[in-house]
């Protein structure tokens, strides 16, 4: 997790890394320690397969844990992630503005472009 002082976030998710609700919360806390009380924006950046747990993409969604973020931009290339990343945007429909794409740049610049 990379967080830069503009508020940007970056999330780069390892091969065959399985995240679980723990690693969704002790992010969120390390971000707000950070830069409390602000608002982010997060890159979640996957190239190679990954797993998320089912508790930890609802987690992800809620309204609870995402008042910290202002938009989430899901990217891969690797069409696998393609698919999951469109389904979790579907089946579990993030409180915060999501949106995925398989280009990087592509997924930075929407980011910035929903910066205030």
């Amino acid at each position: 997790m990379y967080v830069y002082d503009d508020t940007f976030i970056e999330f780069v998710a390892k091969k065959d890394a399985l995240l679980d609700a723990d690693d969704f919360w002790e992010s969120k806390k390390m971000i707000l320690e950070h830069q409390p009380g602000k608002k982010f924006y997060a890159l979640v950046n996957g190239k190679d397969f990954f797993n998320v747990t089912k508790e930890a993409r609802e987690i992800a969604a809620s309204k609870e844990f995402s008042d910290h973020l202002e938009a989430v931009a899901l990217c891969s290339n690797n069409f696998a992630l393609k698919i999951f990343g469109n389904l979790y945007i579907k089946i579990n429909k993030p409180n915060t503005l999501t949106q995925f794409f398989d280009d990087r740049q592509k997924a930075e610049d929407w980011l910035r472009s929903q910066m205030k």
